[in-house]
């Protein structure tokens, strides 16, 4: 299973050995320097899907290596014998609890208490809790509905989900939250197909919530926002330099003639630097733009407080509009100063737009 960068998201082989992927936050990842680096983490599952048969394989071979580079992701593996390893960056563990579940924690720093404010984790451990034990089809479907996610916003979340017969080589999918309908395979007879790509999506029916998400356009899937929102940076990053250094040569210049709008350089600075941050922020972090406004990311950081930037450029875009027609008229600032301000204001109304479309100001 992979998206469309191909990396291994999840699968399984003729020896009964299946893994999965895991969004993690995990800091301070210990680095054995006896260690081999692990260059490319493709190939590193890769190897391990073709050449390991049980948990204990995959933990022989992955204690070999630093696997830093993939700070923000864990592998869960199982295998037919019914124990299972959890591989975080700097950290293996095993296991063989038949009701073991994750979600996006790593088991090696998170307690209990802790691993509960992951709402998909209480509603499987809720579940687990409650329900009849049953390792049938059913049991473990019904789990598999309860821990997906549907978040209020887009009903975005679980894209598809998975239930493996590890014994036989059976494997169901069920895609974007519908449990209804199911597609099985069997891996021999998938394996004697060869190598082929298949679409998860035309293999069910037309999903209205799915096509709803699929022409929501942001940076990661149309390259033109992504191109835009890296101009604006670019145009944010330069108009920072330029007002700073304008504001200084103001300052140290003769003065029999003052600017009376210098101020106004320093309020361009502090509207250019926190929106260059936040144009790079929106670029590497989907979260954004599928989470409920404000977003609020999982553990503090700046995203945070960038997430009210649009709030702030909204009140603000109306004064800086008034302030650029006056300037516009006047011969107060130089030409190429009035050229960057209204560049800068044409791109804070073009955000403005695109924020509204995003639901950035959808806080009711």
């Amino acid at each position: 299973m992979s998206y469309g960068d191909m990396f291994p998201q999840g699968g399984m082989n003729e020896a009964g050995l299946a893994f999965d992927g895991l969004t993690i936050y995990k800091k301070n990842i210990k680095i054995d320097p006896s260690k081999q680096n692990i260059t490319n983490f493709s190939e590193f599952v890769h190897y391990i899907m073709q050449n390991c048969t049980t948990v204990e394989d995959v933990r022989r071979y992955a204690n070999r290596y630093n696997r830093h580079r993939m700070p923000n992701g864990e592998l869960f593996f199982a295998d037919k014998s019914g124990r299972y390893l959890i591989m975080e960056p700097d950290t293996v563990l095993l296991g063989n609890d038949g009701k073991y579940i994750i979600s996006n924690f790593c088991p090696s720093i998170t307690p209990e208490n802790e691993r509960l404010n992951w709402a998909r984790y209480r509603r499987g451990r809720d579940f687990i809790n409650w329900q009849q034990s049953d390792n049938g089809a059913d049991y473990c479907l019904a789990l598999v509905d309860t821990m997906h996610e549907c978040r209020e916003k887009l009903g975005d979340g679980t894209m598809y989900s998975s239930i493996a017969n590890l014994s036989e080589g059976d494997f169901s999918l069920y895609f974007y939250h519908d449990y209804t309908r199911e597609v099985k395979f069997n891996l021999k007879q998938e394996l004697a197909k060869g190598d082929r790509v298949i679409e998860l999506a035309s293999l069910f029916p037309d999903n209205i919530e799915y096509d709803r998400l699929v022409r929501y356009k942001v940076p990661q899937n149309d390259r033109r926002i992504f191109l835009f929102l890296l101009s604006c940076g670019g145009i944010f990053g330069v108009s920072a330099i330029f007002f700073l250094l304008s504001y200084l040569i103001n300052i140290f210049r003769a003065p029999r003639a003052p600017d009376p709008y210098l101020k106004l350089r320093l309020v361009i600075i502090m509207i250019c630097l926190p929106m260059l941050y936040y144009m790079f922020a929106l670029i590497r972090t989907p979260a954004m733009f599928y989470s409920k406004a404000p977003f609020q990311d999982f553990q503090f950081s700046l995203k945070n407080v960038a997430a009210y930037l649009p709030f702030i450029l909204l009140l603000l875009i109306v004064p800086l509009i008034r302030v650029n027609l006056h300037l516009a008229r006047r011969k107060i600032w130089g030409l190429s100063s009035k050229l960057i301000f209204t560049l800068n204001n044409l791109v804070y109304i073009t955000l403005i737009l695109m924020f509204t479309y995003w639901g950035f100001y959808d806080v009711l």
